[in-house]
């Protein structure tokens, strides 16, 4: 019986309420914190618990934080406050705000549509097979990857151990050595028979579930989101902290640390490498031009404060993401791992090599494993649903009127599964 009243109770967390509405009859947050976290989940993800770390250490030095510091100022938040003033203001998704910008800057608004369709994607989607060829054709299923590593984390010891590499390739990517040619007549059935080419059913369920989680996040518009937020941000923030705590722990946890915050290569500043990438992380990591601050910016009242939100919301992703690379240098520290003699980093291996490595060596590996890859896996659908709101929301404004934002959100994912 207790089991069944929170089995409802749980269901009825997500069955969709009606939401607010504001003076112009526009669906409205239930609260400017609702607002401010999804849309920092949309910003928070991945990117800034793997990808920062990987641009650090290969521009290692306190210097990183001179071009860093200033793409933020000159890039991010003027580009944040555009972005959530026009959509407050016109009180519509992207190609709505800039159409009444001006109708010429219309195509501004379908590109940043375009961006977060080919993004959302990027993180989710089924790989249909992995081999050589295909790392270079098809684009990587990230967050499945992570699902695969967190199924395997409740396996004591955990099978990656002694060997991460092989572990990621074989088992993960399900790479398979090439196949010789063949000159004799074959049929279909045949050539669709080769590993390489056919589905992997471990991948495709899991593309399906974490394709659900993000329906569960969107189905019901914000008043649904509204509530989810509080799950798939809240609880990443959580248990990052204690990564952190663990992470900055390790034995020789200082010598990595070290390298973050205190080292300093002046002459790298020399090098446009450096600007560039910094560029490229603040413009990836806070979200600009992804479109979605347009879209859950006009769900606000009206007249909210949209510099202030703006700067909250550039301010929380460089704190997270600095803060966070706390623990990925705790472990660099912890294997020895110097940039003078190493190839560079890069966000896969962070993720997929350099970590799991870590977890193997670390007192009750399963338990800080599944912790590990939770975070990911939440962070990560966490910025999913809200690339995947910028469309939903562009179709609402164009047919709210006759398709209800439960069918587009079906339909939406649906497709993106498909």
């Amino acid at each position: 019986m207790a089991i069944t009243n929170w089995l409802k109770k749980a269901g009825s967390f997500f069955t969709s309420k009606k939401a607010k509405k504001s003076e112009d009859g526009r669906d409205q947050w239930p609260s400017r914190t609702a607002f401010l976290l999804a849309s920092v989940g949309g910003a928070v993800g991945q990117g800034n618990i793997i990808r920062y770390p990987s641009q650090v250490f290969n521009n290692i030095g306190l210097q990183w934080f001179i071009p860093y510091l200033i793409a933020i100022f000159i890039l991010a938040i003027p580009g944040l406050i555009l972005e959530v003033s026009i959509g407050q203001a016109y009180r519509g998704g992207t190609i709505v705000a800039f159409n009444n910008v001006n109708r010429r800057t219309r195509g501004t608004g379908l590109a940043s549509i375009f961006v977060s369709s080919v993004v959302v994607v990027y993180f989710v989607i089924m790989a249909v097979k992995l081999g050589v060829l295909c790392e270079i054709l098809i684009l990587h299923s990230i967050l499945v990857w992570i699902m695969i590593y967190f199924r395997h984390s409740f396996t004591s010891p955990l099978p990656w151990e002694g060997r991460t590499e092989e572990f990621y390739y074989q088992q993960v990517l399900r790479q398979v050595d090439p196949i010789p040619g063949i000159i004799e007549n074959g049929s279909v059935q045949r050539f669709a028979s080769y590993p390489d080419l056919s589905l992997i059913g471990e991948t495709v369920g899991w593309s399906a579930f974490t394709w659900f989680c993000v329906w569960l996040c969107m189905y019901g518009g914000v008043s649904t989101t509204g509530r989810a937020v509080y799950f798939t941000m809240g609880l990443p923030i959580i248990f990052t902290i204690i990564l952190i705590g663990r992470c900055t722990s390790l034995e020789n946890a200082g010598r990595g640390i070290k390298l973050y915050f205190a080292t300093w290569n002046g002459e790298q500043l020399s090098n446009p490498d450096i600007w560039q990438t910094a560029c490229g992380q603040v413009f990836f990591s806070t979200g600009v031009g992804f479109g979605y601050y347009i879209a859950y910016a006009s769900f606000n009242a009206k007249y909210a404060n949209a510099v202030q939100d703006a700067i909250i919301l550039v301010c929380s992703n460089c704190f997270f993401e600095t803060v966070a690379a706390f623990a990925v240098f705790g472990v660099v520290g912890y294997l020895d791992i110097n940039p003078s003699n190493t190839e560079r980093l890069g966000s896969f291996e962070i993720g997929f090599l350099t970590y799991p490595a870590a977890l193997v060596e670390m007192p009750g590996a399963n338990f800080w494993s599944v912790l590990f890859f939770l975070t990911l896996m939440l962070l990560g659908i966490s910025s999913t649903y809200p690339m995947l709101d910028v469309i939903a929301t562009g179709i609402m404004d164009r047919f709210g009127h006759k398709v209800s934002k439960p069918w587009i959100s079906t339909g939406l994912v649906t497709s993106a599964f498909l």
